[in-house]
């Protein structure tokens, strides 16, 4: 069947009706090229039969020197065809190895997420061509079943939604459709550029690919669908099993190990996610399967890849952001009416009190705040003897790798405080007397019982 707005309009319906999603209006990515000239056109011929109000929104990447003309083009076509059009400019060069690709994609959809507003659902025109495209694309850069799920025809984005309401046609059928209304659009002049993976690959191989198996887009169509709906039944079984596996901030081995290699390894990749932490590579997420259920259980092995950092400790996998592993911030002055910057470990605030932390009364302008000193005495708050701060640290239950990165407060030469465990020492405060409770804003769990569900204010 080939397109048409009626066929256009039914099918956004369907998707939107299948998800439970009904948007208070649509936006349309317009870049002035045929296919989301072709989508504004269309769903303008059927603006009075949308459940919804439709407008547009153009992003001047600027990095063409017509790039200011085409602007005005958009605005025009909009206004041509009875909606809005805002016109959004952004800085898209690219950083220091990054892709001109990337950094415009990715400029481009920050400005339209700013844009949209909420329970809108921005329209953007990709269409099975695109899609066979991109499943290429990200399978040779050895993507897994996410990649051959390719774009979703709907998901969240911003403030609403992103929808795809054009990936059931092949870009030929949008063609066909627009020469026969009259449409005009522009032709970027970088979309000839085999420089570009995605030029390449459309340019010099599908080209070839599509005399051989004329219906390749429409099969890729199928199996991203397929793929897709794997990959929500992953995450189903993800969610059920987590809870078996998983203690608090930590992943617990014994049930984990219980399970098929399969599902070891779909819980492990859910258990990252769940932290908020990029997903390895098949290969290092097979090492780290494997090599945290090997090592001998007086060991803490770890595993790293770019961002992130797991070990194993009695049992548990403890998984963080690498910036707070390596040299997470640096000691110095603390001006007792600032705060003190811990970098990616977060900060060190004083907040009145009574009765806890430091004396109100006693305690100097300034502290000076490092790590942990070799062989240094700690007198804690309620006892009448120094202890040595390691020991001390060890019957807290202080996880080992952060031991040595604890923000130790002193005064002069004495110890006075260990953030996140308890203040001592000279300047510990007499109970009802006023007081400054150190507190550590955005600190990681400290302890084994705080990793597990007890992680409570510093």
């Amino acid at each position: 069947m080939g397109f048409s707005p009626q066929r256009l309009r039914d099918s956004l319906a369907a998707t939107l009706q299948e998800a439970g999603v009904t948007p208070t209006a649509a936006c349309v990515a317009l870049s002035g090229g045929l296919d989301s000239t072709v989508l504004l056109a269309a769903l303008a011929a059927e603006a009075g039969r949308l459940p919804m109000a439709l407008r547009a929104v153009h992003v001047d990447h600027g990095l063409h020197p017509d790039s200011a003309d085409w602007s005005r083009r958009c605005a025009s076509l909009a206004g041509a065809l009875g909606t809005s059009c805002d016109v959004v400019r952004v800085d898209a060069r690219p950083a220091a190895g990054q892709s001109p690709e990337a950094a415009a994609r990715e400029a481009r959809y920050a400005a339209l997420g700013r844009q949209l507003r909420a329970g809108e659902v921005l329209l953007t025109a990709h269409h099975a061509d695109d899609q066979l495209e991109t499943v290429l694309l990200q399978w040779l850069r050895g993507g897994g079943l996410a990649a051959v799920a390719g774009m979703r025809p709907l998901s969240t984005f911003a403030a609403g939604w992103l929808a795809r309401p054009l990936l059931g046609w092949a870009r030929a059928e949008l063609r066909d459709w627009a020469q026969g209304e009259g449409l005009e659009w522009l032709e970027d002049p970088s979309n000839a550029d085999p420089r570009f993976d995605r030029n390449y690959l459309r340019l010099e191989v599908l080209p070839s690919l599509r005399a051989r198996w004329p219906a390749a887009a429409r099969t890729a169509g199928r199996v991203a669908a397929q793929a897709a709906d794997a990959l929500d039944l992953e995450a189903e079984v993800a969610a059920a099993g987590l809870a078996m596996v998983t203690a608090g901030e930590t992943l617990v081995l014994q049930p984990l190990q219980s399970l098929s290699p399969a599902r070891q390894r779909v819980l492990l990749r859910a258990w990252l996610r769940s932290r908020g932490l990029a997903p390895p590579s098949a290969a290092t997420l097979e090492s780290l399967r494997r090599d945290m259920q090997a090592a001998h259980s007086s060991r803490i092995p770890r595993t790293d890849w770019p961002g992130v950092v797991v070990r194993r400790y009695r049992g548990r996998l403890y998984a963080a952001p690498a910036a707070t592993d390596t040299a997470p911030w640096r000691g110095g002055q603390w001006r007792t009416d600032e705060g003190f910057e811990l970098g990616a470990f977060g900060r060190l605030e004083l907040v009145a009190a009574t009765g806890q932390g430091l004396s109100r009364e006693r305690l100097p302008a300034a502290l000076t705040v490092g790590p942990r000193p070799a062989g240094a005495l700690f007198r804690p708050a309620g006892s009448a003897h120094h202890r040595e701060l390691r020991k001390w640290l060890q019957e807290r239950g202080v996880l080992p790798w952060l031991r040595d990165t604890l923000p130790c407060v002193r005064a002069g030469d004495e110890l006075v405080a260990v953030a996140g465990l308890g203040c001592g020492g000279s300047l510990a405060a007499a109970p009802g007397e006023p007081s400054w409770r150190i507190e550590w804003r955005g600190r990681p769990a400290l302890t084994e019982a705080e990793a597990i569900g007890n992680h409570g204010p510093a």
